[in-house]
């Protein structure tokens, strides 16, 4: 059904920008009303050739969708003129009216959903403020279209080389919430965030996410944008490393990671992920790397009235590393401290602090509870 205005208005790249405020809303509908009329030429154009359309790929698809929109545009305050496709140089596809724009998106499947574009939008075209997703379901008995504001059906986020928008047609029919609804954040706001900005406020999206819902997941693909640590583009084994890497590594988990000395039987769960997602590096026998070699009666030179857990020994091996990194952390570990202690807790990140944490879980391991950390670690000088 057309939309119609008390008063006829003109969208040209020179213009639109100064139009008043009470008139944004209308040139929105106006371009709501042009993504409507395309996506029933569309729809009417897949009815007529079914198998021309189930032919296209997706360079036809986005030359098809131009000239979609050209017919209609006639019908509306669009200037054919115009409409341009900017597809291989910028995001989106279709620019139109400048301020206006098209991603053009397809699937062979019989699905509403597929992969999009980056999140980082690093070639968006910076004139354009207003973009619908127009999306071809070729797979089917019939190909068919829809087309919906971009950020309305961008359901979640995955990674292929880089980050990106995962697209689901139907979020606007299903009530689930898109991507930026889930994180609390406008798209409008967010697609204005530097790289390093995006990078780390998805990460510790999913983070906290995760962490609400009691997994032992981590985004891999997601190191902190902010810090020089990155992960490897390699994946490499725990043994394989140098002395020196395994010191740092070993360290740091027994400072992020004071469950390492709880009695749970999962307690490394959460270090093996992070130290995949920090490092790209995975270890298929980590409780070896802390508990091997049965339990001990002496270590550095105090003796306890009865054996001791061999990751207590490991503690003391890796002693100065960590009391090192407690009076010195980099980026990295504050990082890291934040993610997994808790919001926050990287300010006021000290030895006092961990020895604090680490008490606590001694006092529910039976076999560790009569252990005073502190003054294990003054006995240890």
């Amino acid at each position: 059904m057309a939309i119609i205005y008390n008063k006829p208005f003109s969208l040209t790249q020179n213009n639109l920008i100064s139009v008043r405020p009470s008139d944004v809303t209308q040139t929105d509908m106006e371009f709501a009303h042009f993504m409507r009329l395309a996506e029933s030429w569309l729809n009417d154009a897949s009815e007529s050739d079914r198998q021309m359309f189930r032919k296209c790929n997706g360079t036809e698809m986005e030359h098809i969708a131009l000239k979609a929109l050209k017919d209609v545009a006639p019908q509306t305050s669009f200037s054919v003129d115009n409409i341009k496709l900017v597809s291989g140089l910028h995001f989106p596809d279709i620019q139109a009216a400048g301020h206006f724009g098209v991603e053009v998106k397809s699937t062979k499947s019989d699905t509403w959903t597929s992969t999009g574009s980056s999140i980082v939008e690093s070639t968006r075209i910076p004139d354009v403020s207003r973009i619908y997703m127009l999306f071809a379901k070729l797979g089917g008995k019939t190909p068919e279209f829809r087309c919906r504001p971009y950020e309305q059906c961008l359901s979640n986020i995955a990674v292929t080389h880089a980050p990106r928008y995962l697209i689901d047609m139907n979020l606007a029919d299903n009530g689930e919430k898109n991507i930026f609804e889930k994180m609390s954040v406008e798209y409008d706001t967010f697609r204005m965030l530097g790289e390093k900005e995006k990078i780390n406020s998805v990460r510790k999206y999913y983070m906290h996410a995760n962490r609400a819902k009691g997994k032992y997941e981590m985004p891999w693909w997601m190191g902190d944008a902010n810090t020089e640590v990155s992960s490897s583009i390699m994946i490499r084994f725990f043994n394989d490393l140098s002395m020196n890497e395994k010191s740092d590594i070993r360290a740091r988990m027994l400072i992020l990671f004071p469950e390492l000395f709880g009695p749970k039987q999962d307690k490394y769960k959460r270090a093996a992920l992070w130290m995949c997602s920090r490092y790209s590096v995975i270890c298929s026998n980590l409780r070896d790397t802390f508990s091997a070699g049965g339990k001990v009666e002496e270590i550095g030179g105090v003796r306890f009235k009865c054996k001791m857990p061999q990751v207590l020994k490991t503690l003391y091996q890796n002693r100065g590393l960590i009391k090192y990194l407690l009076s010195n952390p980099d980026e990295a570990l504050m990082q890291d401290v934040e993610d997994h202690w808790g919001e926050n807790e990287s300010q006021s990140l000290c030895l006092d602090k961990w020895f604090g944490l680490m008490q606590q879980v001694f006092d529910e391991n039976n076999e560790l509870k009569d252990v005073g950390l502190k003054e294990l670690f003054v006995l240890w000088q």
